[in-house]
């Protein structure tokens, strides 16, 4: 993708993201939406921490059987 059309998409990508988020700030529902995006954000968290963790177990189990 050219350099123009590049520029154009990332335009419309915040363009698109600052209407979500005038939506939303506009909303009666906005504490709702931010406990369930709250929500959405710990489970994404614990989901990376649980991986890095196996990940971590798995260098280590490799290192100690390189040695």
């Amino acid at each position: 993708m050219n350099k123009t059309g590049s520029n154009l998409l990332f335009l419309a990508i915040g363009a698109a993201l600052g209407a979500a988020v005038g939506y939303v700030a506009a909303s009666d529902k906005k504490e709702e939406w931010l406990r369930d995006i709250n929500s959405l954000v710990d489970r994404v968290k614990g989901n990376v921490r649980h991986a890095a963790g196996r990940v971590r177990e798995k260098t280590d189990e490799l290192k100690n059987n390189a040695e």
